[in-house]
């Protein structure tokens, strides 16, 4: 790790810590997400290695208590293995199970369903009552669960949430920030307090999952998962399956997803949430778009203007 960034003989030696009663077959890095990532097979199974080289340990150790609240739940998560939070050099990693299945080239309404109704086994799973605080889970050493929110209600944290999105907008779309924020200012007496917990998600697309024979066999990427109200999730996944699906068929993949969720959210609430969506295409659209991003910035624009009509 000379050069600081993690290599695939740094990702092997991690699985001989973890697993050292397994011999290494082969080594390969994933070329998805923003931190380091490889996949490494053994004799007795295959395990992913996440280097927190994009967030900070303390982001990682959230995540990695979060994957252990979801594993006796009935979210398709990858099992823990080891968790190296505070190395003595380079950065904090951990060690999963890998999934089986591939991340869905395409969502049809079918698929778009089942999202909805794995979305909603996030609502039931044991533990997070017990969390003290909303918003995003923070590790907190000496808690059971060792997790806790950043806020004490979850519209105090919906305010923040927004807010930070929109502080660094990306220059093609900041004239967008202020009508945005207007949205939210107008709707969050819509936000619930203190409602029934849920762990939500923050980024529940299709890249995040594993599916296999039509069947969601993995969900990944639980960075930045908070404690608070599920249909935030959902309409951010709608509004994801909206921008990405194929032309003209975003809404019906939409509407399959709130299908397979069971309720629909009610329309205040939707805007503050359609809104806080927005916010993070507005923070992230230089990542989101390459080659279309004239024709996306375009759209993007209308979609402010229809939501702050």
């Amino acid at each position: 790790m000379a050069d600081g960034s993690p290599t695939e003989r740094d990702a092997r030696r991690a699985i001989a810590e973890a697993v050292p009663d397994e011999r290494v077959r082969s080594t390969a890095r994933i070329d998805a997400g923003t931190n380091t990532l490889y996949r490494v097979e053994t004799d007795a199974g295959g395990y992913v290695v996440k280097f927190n080289t994009f967030v900070g340990p303390d982001i990682t150790a959230a995540e990695v208590e979060a994957y252990r609240l979801l594993a006796d739940s009935d979210v398709p998560v990858p099992r823990v293995v080891d968790a190296v939070l505070d190395p003595a050099e380079g950065p904090a990693y951990f060690v999963t199970t890998a999934l089986p299945g591939d991340p869905p080239r395409d969502v049809s309404p079918a698929l778009a369903r089942r999202m909805g109704r794995v979305l909603r086994d996030f609502s039931s799973v044991s533990g997070v009552d017990a969390i003290d605080g909303y918003g995003r889970l923070q590790h907190a050493p000496g808690a059971t669960p060792p997790l806790a929110g950043s806020a004490d209600t979850w519209r105090e944290y919906v305010e923040w949430y927004v807010e930070m999105l929109l502080s660094k907008p990306s220059d093609r779309v900041a004239d967008l920030v202020d009508p945005v924020r207007g949205v939210v200012d107008g709707t969050l007496d819509a936000v619930p307090r203190r409602p029934d917990p849920a762990v939500v998600p923050d980024d529940y697309r299709p890249a995040n999952l594993h599916v296999a024979d039509g069947e969601i066999v993995g969900v990944l990427d639980l960075e930045r998962a908070a404690r608070g109200d599920l249909r935030l999730a959902l309409e951010k996944g709608g509004y994801l399956l909206t921008r990405d699906g194929p032309a003209g068929g975003g809404e019906r993949l939409r509407a399959a997803l709130y299908e397979g969720f069971g309720s629909d959210v009610p329309d205040e609430l939707r805007r503050c949430y359609r809104a806080a969506a927005v916010a993070s295409e507005i923070r992230g659209f230089d990542i989101w778009w390459d080659d279309d991003a004239d024709e996306a910035a375009e759209t993007l624009h209308g979609i402010v203007d229809k939501l702050s009509a």
